[in-house]
């Protein structure tokens, strides 16, 4: 059906274009559907080949790339929107490497005009480039049209693929178009087209362990990149643009995050024997249950985590926020099971103690300290690694164990990434004070 659908949009897109809009429409044709879908999906691919790019990022071997990726043409003057991770080891350190933009007429150089960390988008700019430049869709798609999206899937060429746009996510801070369509790796930074052969996204990511899920940028963020000032391309330049684009992105995640939870109020959920504050709604949550008969332990576990926080080159994810609460109850040797808890906390500690030599973490700092909200004791340890070169921005994580009561325990993990200390502070806090035992019913 989709395959049927793509094809009459593309076929009258195609119409309209060659006999003009004001013009009688011309008898429909009467070849069988897959010969007008094959067809369609040919002038297609050939209209749009010149003006489709692979991006490789070289580290000085003109034979070996280090990274490769996809773009497209978006203006006369030369300029190709891509994914910012497509070029981030080149933001990283420019020194080190360079870009180059192939096309079916041949290679060119790149240069890296501005990126958008939040968005996972980069401008770059070519000199002599072939091709029309791809129109941007005036207005966001319908949900359930069809659509295509091209890219060069690990370097082996040009590849077309249809899907379905299902319209955008309902988790995460970032604004994310879901795909029903198998994109592969080497595609980011490719177009997402309607019918019409507009501009409606920018390839970006695929869910794992899924056949068919993906994601795109929507193609209203691409304006954004225009508006900045060219950037200088040198490794101190463009370090101080990531660090004004993390603080700005740090900022305003923790502003929606405190806010959204303040909004919640009292509301809370059921974690076994606890209850704990109920989380934003575009945080994606898991539970489960578990009983270890031989220990005569009764495990919940409440999970939450942000999706599609932005990656940054070398530092891995920032604004990213995961919260696990887990309640457990034992009905026999209460002794051994005080005994295991330690190790169990320690079990959830993601802070490695890595040498930064001279790098991207500090080694963490931790520290153990015991506090008493309203009627429950805590043990808690906190593990903090600051970012060398991004002053007041950390990696965090909180591990926490009551110690109140006999026969079951609370536990509280809170593992934060790319944020300030008063954000961190502050919500764990909050998770503190909140999660507490279950009231009787």
């Amino acid at each position: 059906m989709s395959s049927r659908l793509l094809a009459a949009a593309l076929a009258i897109a195609a119409a309209t274009l060659a006999s003009g809009a004001n013009r009688p429409a011309r008898p429909a044709r009467t070849e069988p559907a897959p010969e007008r879908a094959k067809a369609a999906h040919e002038r297609t691919y050939e209209a749009l080949k010149p003006s489709l790019y692979t991006i490789e990022i070289h580290s000085g071997n003109a034979n070996a790339k280090s990274t490769l990726g996809s773009a497209y043409l978006v203006s006369r003057e030369g300029h190709l929107v891509t994914n910012y991770h497509v070029i981030g080891s080149y933001v990283d350190d420019p020194g080190r490497y360079h870009l180059r933009a192939k096309s079916a007429s041949g290679v060119l150089e790149a240069r890296l005009l501005s990126f958008d960390l939040v968005n996972d988008l980069a401008l770059l700019q070519v000199e002599g480039a072939h091709g029309t430049p791809l129109r941007i869709a005036p207005k966001p798609p319908q949900s359930g049209s069809a659509i295509v999206a091209f890219g060069d899937p690990e370097g082996y060429g040009l590849a077309l693929v249809e899907g379905i746009f299902n319209g955008y996510s309902e988790k995460g801070l970032v604004d994310r178009m879901l795909l029903s369509m198998p994109l592969n790796s080497g595609m980011s930074g490719g177009p997402i087209l309607n019918g019409a052969g507009e501009v409606i996204g920018t390839n970006v990511s695929v869910q794992r362990e899924s056949n068919s899920l993906s994601f795109g940028v929507p193609a209203g963020k691409i304006a954004a990149l225009f508006r900045t000032k060219p950037l200088e391309t040198d490794r101190k330049a463009l370090r101080e643009e990531t660090r004004r684009q993390l603080a700005l992105l740090e900022r305003e995640t923790t502003a929606r995050v405190l806010h959204e939870f303040d909004a919640m109020g009292e509301a809370v959920v059921r974690v076994g024997g606890a209850e704990a504050p109920r989380p934003p709604a575009f945080f994606e949550c898991w539970d489960d249950s578990q009983l270890h008969k031989e220990e005569a332990i009764t495990k919940s576990v409440y999970s939450c985590n942000l999706q599609f926080t932005p990656s940054v080159e070398g530092l891995g994810e920032v604004a990213a926020v995961t919260i696990q609460v887990e309640h457990f109850a034992v009905t026999r040797n209460a002794f051994g099971f005080f005994g295991w808890l330690p190790q169990h906390a320690t079990s959830h500690n993601t802070v490695s103690a890595i040498d930064p030599k001279g790098e991207n973490f500090s080694p963490p700092h931790c520290a153990a300290e015991r506090i008493q909200m309203d009627s429950t004791v805590w043990t808690a340890t906190t593990c903090a690694s600051s970012y060398v070169e991004h002053d007041g921005i950390f990696d965090f994580d909180l591990m926490a164990t009551s110690v109140s009561r006999s026969d079951d325990v609370m536990y509280v993990s809170l593992q934060m990434s790319g944020f300030r200390l008063e954000t961190f502070e502050r919500l764990a806090r909050r998770l503190l004070e909140r999660v507490r035992a279950a009231k009787k019913s």
